[in-house]
């Protein structure tokens, strides 16, 4: 007990002289080798420490919760439960959850946030749901062809998110990966993240409804045409 409590003793030290970072760093560091597959431990110790340290965030008004296992500068429940509700719809679908997931690392990144990018792979995340539920090979152009395997949305929401699509394809705009790109910073790239998850989830669920999900590659099919 001795060697257990001397080490407890080195570790309390150092987090009280570290900056704030540092120890966010260390929960991170803790909670990921926790959700570590080759780890001996029980799974759910992962999500029961995340689920923990999220209500401690949350009672002592940190700006940061866990999202995965990325602790992120995301504090509203609202927003945290619509990238994680993305993440779980998106399981079935490798491109959509790779975007969302990159567009998470790269905000998170407390010693060099990449904003602009996180922003490309947010809306790149709406880009592959959408291709992967009709044939269009650009985001705009697979919202207009949406409609052709039964799946309708409003002509104003369509339009927003292809106003949305070409301000990101605007030079230097952030779908070019540019660090520079104007006007992106932190509350833009969280805004884009939150939003895009949840039109990414709107999607999937107004998919479901209409039976047009029937396996876990994500196909499309709507009568005899199959959208990839």
């Amino acid at each position: 007990m001795g060697g257990v409590a001397s080490v407890w003793k080195i570790i309390k030290q150092n987090i009280e002289k570290a900056e704030w970072f540092d120890v966010l760093d260390l929960i991170e560091v803790i909670v990921k080798r926790l959700d570590d597959p080759d780890n001996v431990r029980p799974k759910r110790l992962a999500p029961t420490l995340i689920e923990y340290l999220n209500n401690v965030f949350e009672q002592y008004l940190v700006g940061y919760r866990f999202i995965g296992n990325e602790t992120t500068p995301i504090a509203s429940r609202i927003d945290v439960t619509a990238i994680e509700e993305a993440l779980k719809q998106s399981q079935d679908f490798a491109g959509a959850q790779h975007h969302l997931d990159q567009a998470i690392s790269l905000l998170s990144d407390r010693q060099a946030p990449d904003y602009a990018n996180s922003i490309k792979e947010s809306i790149s995340a709406v880009e592959a749901i959408v291709r992967t539920f009709s044939t269009g090979k650009t985001l705009g152009d697979g919202l207009n062809k949406l409609e052709t395997v039964g799946l309708t949305i409003h002509p104003a929401l369509k339009g927003a998110w292809q106003k949305m699509y070409g301000w990101t394809s605007d030079e230097p705009g952030v779908r070019h990966g540019g660090n520079d790109a104007a006007g992106t910073d932190q509350s833009l790239a969280k805004y884009m993240v939150v939003a895009c998850s949840a039109f990414v989830s709107y999607l999937i669920e107004e998919a479901n409804k209409k039976e047009l999900l029937h396996n876990a590659t994500g196909h499309v099919e709507s009568g005899n045409q199959a959208g990839a």
